[in-house]
């Protein structure tokens, strides 16, 4: 069987978990063509109109891929570690999918809930094996192999600093990444928004055109973002809020970055608290350059470069005056990591 898996949303981070094993159970596996401006379209105008840009993009991937397989791949993600949550929209996809597509073709439902333990995490997989006619002895090796490929797919992202899932995933490596020319930024942002350079504007390359490597959350270890949250009160239940929380915290209170830009998709909630939080712990402690760049179906190149630039600007410019005093008063930057 022809089986599609849609290249948006969560593909950059779980495809290996998704490829290895549906490959192994003896199928086929067809991505959908990178985001264009037909998959976005599309993708717009059969989506519900509240949705946010990501949800529309993936109802354009499924679209892209309704005529060129049996049947597509449509992951309801509700829980990606033990008592946490994600977008309660990925627990709704398959059902969106199916009443707002025209045409739509066959889906296939994979279950994934880690909210009790990750070992219950993979019942739906093996449930969707079951539903494609495999043997249990098959699923139980297909999903073993599943799982190491997605854990070296992990363990390489958090190894190799400023390495794209998306790009590790083409089978590009390092190469050709400029890196610490000028200095290094840090992106955050969920994986749909950071690694898909249809949405994103590009913005990783451009970033590279102009001296300026990138550091992403998937770069840093599990343990530095839990150690990172554990400031707050109380534990954040969403896993990819915490993620991104973590990792910005970690970037600037190790001095990893010069910069910070949080790339958000537009009405999102999840990223509205995590962007103040990270945007108050900055101006209380950190006093890096940062700046928000919100996205949607309406985001324009004129306008998303002028913001890129006068960020990269007012980093030159911090740079400039590293070690100005001035004649009166205090300094409030007196050079990397100290501040008063």
């Amino acid at each position: 069987m022809k089986i599609g898996i849609p290249r948006a949303l969560l593909y950059s981070i779980y495809l290996p978990l998704w490829k290895t094993f549906l490959e192994s159970l003896g199928h086929q596996i067809v991505m959908s063509s990178h985001t264009d401006k037909k998959i976005l379209d599309n993708g717009v105008k059969f989506c519900v109109d509240d949705a946010c840009l990501p949800i529309k993009i993936f109802h354009g991937h499924v679209m892209d891929l309704a005529h060129k397989t049996d049947a597509v791949l449509v992951p309801r993600l509700v829980s990606i570690h033990p008592e946490e949550y994600i977008c309660p929209k990925f627990i709704g996809l398959p059902e969106m999918i199916k009443h707002s597509v025209p045409g739509s073709p066959s889906l296939l439902v994979m279950d994934y809930n880690a909210r009790s333990g990750t070992e219950k995490a993979y019942h739906g997989m093996k449930t969707l094996g079951r539903e494609l006619g495999a043997s249990e002895k098959l699923i139980k090796r297909a999903l073993s192999e599943a799982r190491i490929r997605q854990a070296e797919h992990e363990r390489r992202m958090e190894r190799e600093k400023g390495l794209n899932p998306a790009h590790a995933l083409d089978g590009k490596g390092m190469e050709g990444i400029i890196r610490l020319e000028q200095g290094t930024i840090g992106l955050i942002g969920h994986p749909y928004l950071v690694y898909d350079q249809f949405i994103n504007m590009d913005i990783c390359n451009k970033l590279a055109a102009r001296g300026y490597g990138t550091v992403f959350p998937e770069n840093i270890p599990m343990a530095d973002i839990e150690a990172a949250c554990k400031r707050y009160p109380k534990k954040m239940f969403w896993s990819y809020g915490k993620r991104l929380l973590g990792a910005g915290l970690t970037m600037m209170g190790d001095r990893q970055v010069d910069g910070l830009i949080l790339l958000t998709s537009f009405g999102c909630g999840i990223d509205s608290f995590v962007d103040e939080l990270l945007v108050i712990a900055n101006r209380r402690k950190y006093k890096l350059p940062l700046t928000i760049i919100t996205l949607d179906e309406h985001t324009g190149q004129a306008g998303f470069n002028t913001r890129l630039e006068a960020f990269i600007d007012m980093i030159e410019w911090r740079r400039r005056y590293d070690n100005y005093i001035p004649a009166h008063g205090l300094a409030v930057y007196t050079g990397k990591g100290t501040f008063r």
